[in-house]
Formats: C-alpha cells, structure tokens, sequence
C-alpha cells in the first residue's frame, strides 16, 4: 500500500489495489508518485499517472477509480 500524504488518493490507490492493479512507486525526484498498472501485462495494459500534489486531491481520486471501473482488461493476466 502506497502511503500518499493525501487520504482521498490514497484511498483511491488502496482501491486499484483490491481490484488487482499494481502500484509502482516513482523515484524521489519524479514528478509523479508513482504509477498504476491494470492487470493485463502488456503495453495495451491500462496506467494510470498518480500525481503528488494535484490541483484539487478529490477529483483526482475520482479520475483514478473511474479509470480502474472502465478497465476493460477486467480480470486479466497478472
């Protein structure tokens, strides 16, 4: 479980976890925090980008749990 300083995303990565994406966790001088990967383990697999600090913390919770419910590699290879 990635411990990001905000709740909403952080609850948005636990989230992605439990319906079987992977979080990878970016280097300290990235500009991201990391990143989500859908379970399909391929380049057409879905990722999702998990910023640092967005604008506005709650909607980009919401964008990362509607992107893990319109993956349509639901129920791919791990």
């Amino acid at each position: 479980m990635a411990s990001h300083p905000n709740k909403h995303i952080r609850e948005a990565i636990k989230y992605a976890e439990d319906n079987g994406w992977r979080f990878i966790k970016s280097s300290a001088r990235a500009h991201i925090y990391g990143e989500l990967l859908c379970g399909q383990a391929t380049r057409e697999g879905c990722r999702v980008s998990v910023y640092s600090t967005p604008r506005v913390p709650e909607d980009h919770a919401k964008d990362i749990r509607r992107a893990v419910r319109h993956c349509p590699h639901e129920g791919g290879e791990v």
